[in-house]
């Protein structure tokens, strides 16, 4: 896996612009790229964040030298918060919870609103979602829920609690009938799931036992799912921008962009 050019961290001379979006008593902050784009990201928080948690300089210098390199083809991001304001609860209890229920959230307010803002009605095949831990759980209830809306799917470090908590672990076999079963469900449409964590992430154990599980189901996932491990990575935000350093340029097209073949790997 390709590591982040140090001077990716640095402020870039172009730069997108980022807007906060009330609605209600929440907000959501949104990214809008320095070129027109026509594909939209929605980055869903781990377990204690907010929409302020991908948000930072580091990420948003990242993504502004990797379109401004030609890398990354530009793209809006949309940072929700899957927590009410008042909630001083975020317990793993507690987000399971909020979580799941989420993708009501999305549809009826989170996606409207963006897109009204941005003036695009996006289509599924140019909407993504993807959430880094509680963020991937939200990402699995997503496919569960919404293949209508999103055909992208990046799940990072997060299983699928439709069984449970950490049940992609506990009820491997089990949660991956129930994602086949939602395929199913909703009309068998196509999609792409592209999940990544690392071998040193707590997280592991419970997204592993799931992927492999699905796995076994080729007439529903096939090649339409990517599963990639890094050798060391853990369960931090740093380690979280480096997956999406590399999986964003593939996320709206089934292969990475060509200027990547000649970027050295490294573990």
């Amino acid at each position: 896996m390709l590591t982040i050019p140090s001077e990716y961290k640095e402020e870039c001379n172009r730069s997108g612009t980022v807007t906060a979006l009330n609605y209600g008593h929440k907000s959501l902050l949104l990214y809008a790229p320095i070129e027109p784009a026509n594909r939209i990201l929605y980055l869903i928080h781990g377990g204690g964040g907010d929409q302020h948690s991908f948000f930072r300089p580091e990420f948003l210098n990242m993504v502004d030298h990797m379109v401004g390199s030609g890398i990354l083809k530009p793209l809006y991001i949309a940072a929700p918060c899957f927590y009410d304001p008042a909630e001083t609860d975020k317990s793993p209890a507690s987000s399971g919870i909020a979580v799941k229920g989420f993708c009501k959230e999305l549809r009826e307010q989170i996606i409207p609103l963006a897109e009204a803002h941005i003036g695009i009605s996006f289509s599924r095949e140019n909407r993504a979602i993807s959430g880094f831990s509680m963020g991937g759980v939200t990402t699995w209830y997503a496919f569960l829920q919404a293949l209508d809306l999103f055909y992208w799917f990046l799940p990072l470090s997060g299983d699928c609690w439709v069984c449970g908590e950490t049940g992609g672990g506990k009820y491997p076999e089990k949660t991956a009938m129930e994602l086949v079963s939602a395929v199913g469900r909703q009309g068998a449409p196509d999609f792409r799931i592209h999940a990544i964590t690392g071998s040193k992430d707590i997280a592991f154990p419970n997204l592993d036992a799931q992927i492999k599980a699905m796995e076994k189901y080729t007439t529903v996932f096939g090649d339409k799912l990517k599963y990639e491990v890094l050798e060391g990575g853990v369960h931090d935000y740093e380690t979280i921008f480096r997956y999406l350093f590399n999986a964003l340029p593939g996320l709206f097209s089934e292969k990475a962009p060509a200027v990547l073949q000649g970027w050295s790997a490294m573990n």
